[in-house]
């Protein structure tokens, strides 16, 4: 399972939602599952984050979700995200690496 989030903070509270991240990626690089966990912000765009979590199954990626610090971000992003998130998963059915030209 792949989960990519887009979302922005609010300007002036961004340090803020910068320090939940932090917290939240740590704590959800333990969950059982849990394959790849991260936060990043687009080149161009400082207030442009994106969210990339890599699971190894859709029941690994609902038990994330059912924990104390997943609940802890989706209770703070109103108050620090500049909008609502988008949010996609993505089953994959297969996955390797990729063959570059040259």
């Amino acid at each position: 399972m792949i989960v990519i989030a887009r979302f922005r903070p609010r300007p002036e509270r961004r340090d803020d939602l910068v320090a939940l991240l932090e917290e939240v990626q740590a704590a959800s690089r333990d969950d059982e599952g849990c394959l790849h966990y991260g936060y990043y912000t687009e080149i161009t765009d400082p207030l442009s984050f994106v969210a990339v979590e890599e699971w190894r199954d859709p029941e690994a990626l609902a038990a994330h979700l059912r924990q104390p610090h997943v609940a802890r971000l989706i209770g703070a992003l109103p108050e620090l995200g500049d909008g609502r998130p988008e949010i996609a998963a993505h089953e994959v059915a297969a996955s390797g690496p990729l063959p570059l030209p040259g």
